[in-house]
């Protein structure tokens, strides 16, 4: 003779909620058998022990996960600041360029005047046919890194430097020498304005690194199984390349342009419309304003003003109804818009290549393969 439980003691046993253990009867999952006062239903305890053994059979084992600590020098975020390797970012713009940063970011030693050798003529034959492929400029960054890897076994430093100095002219440059952000700015105007140049400079350096990104985390995933610097990189301009990572500051391009036809009031009232976020304001980390914002800012006021009093005015009208401030999304995207260059101009994923070949180095001295994921017991 069977053993009769409540349903509250089923319910239990099997792990759901009464509704559910109902909902099993009416399924015809479970029998039901009704007390004598008409009113109370009653299980038995060796169906519902069957059933309760079933489920848990059923049941997806623990999934992986991952627990790895990352300890980094190459950057350090505060809520008010940024620092590479110790130094206050704001401080080294205006008094250093794009290389001196990125010797710093991959030596720990800070110098003035850093100068870079034009592009080897063997690396620039070998990638010259891709600036013709149908593919997006990150794209052919990224093919470009493999084609590179092909010929050549070098350390992290040595690796972005090559592809960074072959970069402009895979984007159009024919120029050779001079300093590094006239040689890219080239690949857009031939005869770069001087103000062009700054500004071009000054994002390079402020984007250089920022900590753990996502395409920095791709970066050190690939270096933690040990692949060359170079697959490693294009692995980052992969997740660079993702929507909701590098392609901020087009997003905002593009609403500077709705701005623009229609007003920052409409335009912002159209996004909020819709729960869109305005693009270029708010930030994870920094309380304040994103510390990059204004140095970036300020080099582009000198390309058009004119241009930048639209940014002006949508930043007073975000401020008026929003409580998000301004991120270096904005004034990125804001530079693409007021010099005329296009919106997916990849001076974000340029200037990151500087930030992963300190990251990757930093990697190789941990163990090997240290992302995989782990299943634990229960």
């Amino acid at each position: 003779m069977s053993t009769l439980i409540r349903s509250t003691e089923a319910a239990e046993i099997l792990g759901i909620s009464k509704p559910t253990l109902y909902a099993y009867v009416s399924r015809g999952r479970l029998g039901r058998t009704t007390a004598a006062d008409g009113r109370t239903s009653l299980f038995a305890l060796e169906e519902v022990e069957r059933l309760s053994a079933k489920r848990r059979r059923a049941l997806p084992g623990p999934r992986p996960t991952i627990d790895v600590q990352i300890r980094s020098d190459v950057t350090t975020m505060h809520e008010t600041h940024l620092e590479f390797r110790g130094i206050d970012v704001t401080e080294l713009i205006g008094r250093h360029h794009f290389e001196d940063i990125a010797e710093l970011l991959w030596t720990a030693e800070l110098a003035s005047g850093s100068s870079w050798p034009p592009a080897a003529t063997d690396d620039l034959d070998a990638i010259a046919r891709l600036a013709t492929i149908d593919a997006t400029p990150i794209g052919r960054l990224a093919i470009a890194a493999h084609v590179l890897d092909a010929v050549h076994t070098d350390d992290p430093p040595t690796a972005a430097r090559r592809l960074l100095l072959v970069t402009p002219a895979l984007l159009g440059s024919r120029r050779r020498t001079g300093g590094y952000a006239h040689r890219l700015a080239a690949a857009w105007r031939a005869r770069p304005s001087s103000e062009l140049v700054t500004a071009v400079d000054t994002a390079l350096a402020l984007l250089a690194d920022h900590e753990l990104a996502t395409s920095t985390l791709a970066v050190r995933v690939a270096a933690s199984t040990r692949t060359t610097p170079y697959a490693a990189f294009a692995s980052g301009l992969a997740s660079i390349e993702g929507t909701l990572h590098g392609s901020a500051s087009a997003m905002t391009h593009r609403f500077l342009d709705r701005c623009a036809a229609h007003g920052p009031a409409a335009a912002i009232a159209e996004l909020r419309s819709s729960r869109q976020r305005v693009p270029g304001f708010g930030h994870q980390v920094y309380r304040g304003i994103d510390p990059r914002f204004a140095p970036l800012m300020n080099a582009v006021r000198s390309l058009d003003p004119e241009a930048v009093t639209l940014v002006d005015s949508l930043i007073g009208e975000v401020g008026r109804t929003l409580p998000h401030l301004p991120n270096v999304d904005l004034a990125l995207g804001a530079l693409t818009w007021a010099a005329g260059l296009d919106a997916d101009t990849p001076l974000f994923a340029v200037a990151r290549i500087a930030g992963w070949a300190a990251h990757y180095g930093e990697e190789l001295d941990e163990a090997p393969l240290r992302f995989r994921g782990v299943t634990r017991p229960r």
